[in-house]
């Protein structure tokens, strides 16, 4: 069947997009409803505090618990993977193969700056506001209903779909490389935490921890929530003593620098803030990491020495830019794009520092290099760089069916020409054998368009630069969640049938 059959939608798809757009108008305020109940969830993964069966902690525990009770209110069978993650089940036919749809329940930490309550989650003018309603609950939802709706519609498929929901997506991918070991894993996924149209490259994730030791000042500094978020804010603690001294050089530096800055007293001590703007570390444009923010102005203002004054001036410049510039090892190419880094945090620790780092790699990187560069950089004060975690790229050929055929499929639905494109962020398609990412969000481009209208809203009530993944005042527009329903509604009956007549590249 030539691929080129796929510019057009056939009466039968048309007629069923029809019927599953009606459906999720009907359903749309349960929806939202259903979707507060889920953001209100502080699952934030956290290995630390493992027990028996919650590998990542009670709160991701909990927030599994209330998707299985959801799940088998709605009349779906339900299966628990050791606490690594959760499936639902759309039937239970016996020996019929599975198509899934991968998504995640965990969150990053809230982190600063946040004008409402990160966990008290509430929708206005189509918006809902909360820490994971975009990443990546509103579309862990929308698997669940588009299974609601194949099923109250009556969709015929050949593959039975399994939804998996895992539980420590932003902490290394514990949750699916469990998954992908012990099953049961499906013929063919779809994970549902990206973006449309189609992602065929992810860049590879290195995570690093460098110990820099410090001198007496810089041991009170502090900064950032994960590895993956950019810091809004770095603090530096010093003895209530040094409060006029700390005002008095503050006080002569340029009010550039000035107007990120804050001095309050804290207890028996003084606290210099620096203040940033927050986002995920895969896309660091329009935000600013409030470590350099910090360290620079105590290095303008003259107030470090020694150790301390080496530290400054590393750690500094390798976080002047995001994207390793400053640092020695930028690197770029056509499939994956630029290099970027992230010092997500700076936390005491043994009479120094330990910063860690999160660096997206493209294919063409140095890996060896980058470590040597590195190392060299911290080698003045004797620091030390272990590696925490290290995915490589990976990447999917543009001119496979598989990218092809979704492709075209998006593009006609949605009204528009694009390119599968390439990206910094990692999913579970980096661990799940025979897996892509495709949709359900919008990528960050401006006149973004779905059937002719924009899909880069946003709430009036936030301040500018809020609302991100990963930053202050996430939202997720209810909007681009239906859109995503219609794009579903066809692709996955699609790609059910493609898979029965074995079109797709390297799955049988």
């Amino acid at each position: 069947m030539a691929t080129e059959n796929y510019h057009h939608l056939s009466q039968d798809e048309l007629a069923l997009s029809e019927k599953l757009e009606h459906w999720f108008d009907q359903h749309r305020a349960e929806f939202v409803q259903d979707l507060l109940e889920l953001v209100a969830f502080p699952s934030i993964g956290d290995e630390k505090l493992a027990a028996p069966g919650k590998p990542f902690g009670q709160e991701v525990e909990n927030v599994f618990q209330h998707v299985i009770r959801k799940a088998q209110s709605y009349g779906f069978t339900t299966e628990q993977h050791d606490g690594y993650a959760i499936s639902v089940l759309a039937d239970t036919r016996d020996s019929v193969p599975e198509l899934g749809l991968i998504s995640h329940l965990d969150v990053v930490p809230p982190g600063d700056n946040w004008t409402f309550e990160p966990f008290k989650p509430f929708e206005k003018d189509g918006f809902v506001i909360g820490r994971g309603s975009s990443d990546n609950k509103g579309p862990a939802l929308l698997d669940l209903y588009l299974l609601r709706a194949f099923r109250d519609l009556g969709v015929p498929l050949h593959h039975k779909l399994r939804i998996v929901y895992g539980g420590a997506e932003e902490i290394g991918m514990a949750d699916i490389k469990y998954f992908a070991e012990h099953g049961p894993v499906p013929r063919f996924s779809i994970i549902t935490d990206g973006a449309f149209p189609v992602n065929h490259a992810q860049k590879g994730g290195l995570n690093l921890v460098l110990h820099i030791p410090v001198g007496s000042v810089l041991t009170g500094v502090n900064a950032g929530v994960a590895e993956n978020a950019v810091p809004a804010t770095a603090t530096l603690t010093l003895p209530a003593s040094e409060a006029a001294r700390l005002e008095q050089a503050i006080a002569s530096l340029p009010e550039e620098q000035r107007q990120v800055l804050a001095i309050a007293a804290v207890e028996q001590n003084v606290q210099l803030t620096a203040r940033g703007q927050s986002g995920h570390a895969a896309f660091p444009e329009n935000t600013r990491n409030a470590i350099p923010l910090l360290l620079d102005a105590l290095l303008a203002a003259n107030l470090l020495e020694g150790d301390d004054l080496t530290a400054a001036r590393i750690i500094s410049q390798l976080l002047a830019d995001p994207w390793g510039i400053s640092a020695g090892f930028a690197a770029e190419d056509a499939p994956t794009g630029k290099l970027t880094l992230n010092g997500g945090l700076l936390t005491p620790h043994h009479n120094g520092l330990n910063l860690h780092l999160d660096i997206r790699y493209p294919l063409a990187t140095d890996k060896d290099a980058l470590l040597a560069t590195l190392r060299k950089a911290i080698a003045p004060l004797n620091g030390t760089l272990s590696i925490t975690s290290d995915a490589s790229p990976i990447h999917v050929d543009k001119e496979s069916e598989l990218v092809k055929r979704l492709q075209q499929t998006y593009d006609t639905i949605a009204e528009v020409i694009t390119e599968p494109y390439s990206m910094g962020g990692g999913t579970h398609a980096r661990y799940l054998p025979n897996s892509i990412t495709f949709g359900p969000g919008f990528r960050r481009i401006e006149g973004e368009l779905f059937q002719g209208e924009s899909v880069r809203t946003k709430p009036a009530f936030i301040p500018a630069g809020h609302g991100s993944p990963h930053g202050p005042d996430e939202f997720v527009v209810i909007e681009n969640l239906k859109r995503a329903f219609k794009v579903y509604a066809v692709a996955i009956p699609r790609l059910d049938s493609w898979l029965e007549q074995g079109l797709i590249d390297g799955v049988h």
